[in-house]
């Protein structure tokens, strides 16, 4: 892991794009905001463990808390953000994790172009039946920049691009 600044770190090659994008970024008068990249997996067991909480408290059984959590927060050893390859990121002028992300100038322009730096969006909002996860505006993961050209003019989310590749 190499570090991208304000405390977060990256997989060497991964942080090295996001450079290079965030740069572009501002040259198009676009600021994107890194508010998580890697994460230990305690740290991943303490946000899946908190949510679990939250849910409980208002209302859900514990079973249907667990199943929740994980529509929401990646259940530990299974977050991307282990990996050293995802960001999520927000506008300056709204730092909240909500689809309004999607609004957002820097989320446009993510979504116009990190795939020519080897980023994905991640989840989508058209194919969380596939991906399982809530749509999540804020979430990209690097995946090389052949794979993220292909995924886009495919308009695929990783699962189906895995099996595409598969052959399945």
């Amino acid at each position: 892991l190499v570090s991208i600044g304000n405390g977060h770190q990256l997989e060497p090659l991964a942080a090295e794009k996001l450079t290079e994008m965030v740069n572009d970024a501002k040259k198009d008068g676009v600021n994107i905001n890194v508010t998580s990249s890697y994460r230990t997996y305690a740290k991943q067991v303490d946000l899946f463990k908190n949510k679990i909480a939250r849910l409980e408290s208002s209302g859900y059984s514990h079973e249907k808390a667990v199943k929740e959590a994980g529509t929401v927060v990646a259940v530990p050893g299974t977050s991307e953000h282990q990996l050293g390859l995802t960001v999520d990121v927000v506008d300056i002028n709204n730092q909240n994790l909500t689809e309004e992300q999607e609004k957002t100038p820097t989320q446009k322009w993510l979504m116009a172009n990190s795939w020519r730096y080897g980023f994905i969006h991640r989840y989508p909002n058209d194919k969380t039946d596939i991906t399982g996860i809530i749509y999540e505006p804020w979430h990209y993961r690097y995946v090389g920049k052949e794979h993220a050209q292909r995924m886009n003019e495919l308009n695929m989310c990783l699962e189906e691009y895995v099996a595409f590749l598969k052959g399945d």
